[in-house]
């Protein structure tokens, strides 16, 4: 996420939990990993929302990263549907923040891997680059990050590329060439990229030439 620190704009990724007021919070996730590792999984659920709670309660700012530590718990406690609740309900309160929407939906993709769902965590990873090139895009154009650049370059030139790992997990190597068609012919309105358009072809895309 992006925030204000002495008159400049800096993005964050991973929340500083080295400070008094998240040692509660900190203490907290440490036990749920431990948990975790136990395999003792419901209860590792309940201590980090133990540590949501904490967080709320003192009004801690956390980032998505912490956030995406909980679906993966649920995962593993045999809680999907709540896990993939959890993801949308994030996409809500970042929806402005398209680095955070990356992170978001390269996780929801690696979720639908692990449920043995690979076809459906396609649409997933390109939304992640899709969203990463958007905030590479603002970072740039709106707070001057000209440092940001030849990375915003390097997405938009090969972010066609990168996917036959995932289409071949879904027998869909097939469709790598139809998929770099598509994702080629979004990218002509970048920065003005629907993504629900985009959603619409790729579901279309694997569909018509799987059935």
């Amino acid at each position: 996420f992006l925030r204000r620190k002495k008159g400049r704009v800096e993005f964050v990724t991973e929340t500083r939990v080295n400070t008094d007021q998240f040692r509660k919070y900190n203490d907290l996730m440490k036990e749920s990993t431990a948990l975790k590792k136990a395999g003792k999984f419901n209860e590792a659920v309940e201590k980090i929302k133990e540590a949501y709670k904490e967080a709320q309660e003192k009004s801690l700012t956390l980032t998505v990263n912490d956030y995406l530590k909980l679906p993966p718990y649920l995962q593993k406690a045999g809680k999907n549907d709540e896990a993939w609740a959890w993801f949308n309900d994030l996409i809500r309160p970042f929806a402005s923040d398209p680095m955070s929407l990356s992170q978001i939906y390269g996780k929801m993709g690696l979720f639908r891997e692990r449920e043995n769902n690979p076809k459906d965590a396609i649409k997933y990873n390109v939304l992640s680059s899709m969203y990463w090139c958007l905030g590479l895009h603002e970072q740039v154009t709106q707070l001057g990050w000209t440092d940001r650049k030849p990375e915003l370059t390097r997405c938009k030139q090969n972010i066609s590329d990168g996917y036959g790992k995932i289409l071949k997990k879904a027998g869909c190597e097939h469709l790598e060439g139809g998929l770099k068609k598509l994702i080629s012919e979004h990218m002509k309105v970048f920065p003005n990229i629907r993504m629900p358009d985009v959603v619409r072809d790729i579901n279309k895309l694997v569909s018509e030439r799987t059935e």
